[in-house]
């Protein structure tokens, strides 16, 4: 018995073909000719695909997600307070785990915040160096703790600090082991417990009855040779042109402007780094890495931010006595 290999029925035979001389087949059913029929039938599945039955469970999966993330792109946050400034310090590329992370002034950071009553802060990225695959081993060797073990510090160092910190950005350190497999481990420490923009975010800070809008990013599109802020003020161009404050890290390598756009007052402001001794960058970079942060009063009373080069300047202009 011979049968058809297009719907499995049976075939009979049907003459020779004229340039082979092989015997033809042809099915009862279907009228499919071939040389080839099989010799044997099986049940074998066939698939049905419906784009409308897929579209609801896609649609469901969607909604499923969306359920499980704890990240976000907008937050709103709320503080009220009898003082008249409250300072706000934006901080990045701790580079935790890193040879080269100025551990001491992370401590002074850290001890500022838990000190003062009325001093909040922010991290944009690159809160682990979390080098775990690079195109340069140099990288890799100049870390001082394993991923794991950096892990293990920030979290801990989240635990003393959660209830001053206001955000924390993505980064392309964590990226790293995104790369890799997929997980990102600082982002599920940090979304836990905190606010946490997978992307650019912006928090619309209520200070008493004064709003002040922030955005903020790891890292711009747009870059200058001539002008450290100019990602900053692109973004705010072409993404978001209402915000008041606009925050970035990534280039170690600080700066910050006051700038009239589109009729009001707005800060752009690039945050240095704690990895003050970096060998990689000292090669492909700059020499030279500041770990400078730009410290920002910001008054309960009117609307009115002020950028201090430091913390220690702030302290000095909003009366905070250490």
């Amino acid at each position: 018995m011979k049968y058809c290999p297009k719907c499995q029925h049976q075939m009979n035979k049907d003459g020779h073909d004229s340039r082979s001389s092989r015997q033809m087949y042809k099915c009862k059913l279907c009228g499919h000719k071939t040389p080839n029929p099989l010799g044997f039938i099986a049940d074998k599945k066939t698939g049905e695909t419906d784009w409308r039955e897929w579209s609801k469970h896609l649609q469901s999966g969607q909604d499923l997600h969306q359920k499980a993330s704890r990240s976000q792109d907008k937050c709103e946050i709320k503080i009220e307070t009898d003082s008249e400034y409250i300072i706000y310090q934006p901080m990045s590329d701790l580079h935790i785990g890193a040879i080269g992370c100025n551990y001491k002034q992370l401590e002074e950071f850290t001890n500022a915040i838990l000190k003062v009553p009325d001093l909040y802060f922010s991290t944009c990225g690159d809160n682990t160096d979390n080098f775990n695959r690079f195109h340069n081993m140099l990288a890799i060797h100049q870390m001082q703790m394993s991923p794991e073990e950096q892990l293990k510090f920030f979290e801990s160092w989240i635990e003393d600090t959660k209830h001053k910190f206001l955000f924390s950005t993505w980064g392309n350190h964590e990226e790293m082991e995104e790369k890799s497999s997929g997980v990102n481990s600082v982002k599920n420490i940090l979304n836990r417990s905190l606010v946490y923009f997978n992307g650019i975010g912006v928090a619309n800070l209520q200070v008493n009855e004064i709003e002040y809008t922030i955005a903020a990013t790891h890292k711009t599109r747009f870059n200058s040779s001539f002008n450290k802020t100019h990602g900053l003020k692109q973004m705010a161009r072409k993404e978001l042109p209402n915000c008041d404050i606009y925050i970035s890290g990534h280039t170690h390598d600080p700066a910050y402007e006051m700038s009239v756009e589109r009729g009001t007052w707005q800060l752009f402001t690039v945050l240095g780094s704690m990895k003050s001794n970096d060998g990689y960058a000292k090669r492909y970079f700059t020499y030279w890495i500041s770990n400078q942060m730009t410290a920002i009063v910001l008054n309960t009373r009117k609307k009115e931010f002020i950028p201090f080069l430091n913390l220690e300047q702030a302290f000095k202009y909003a009366g905070v006595k250490r």
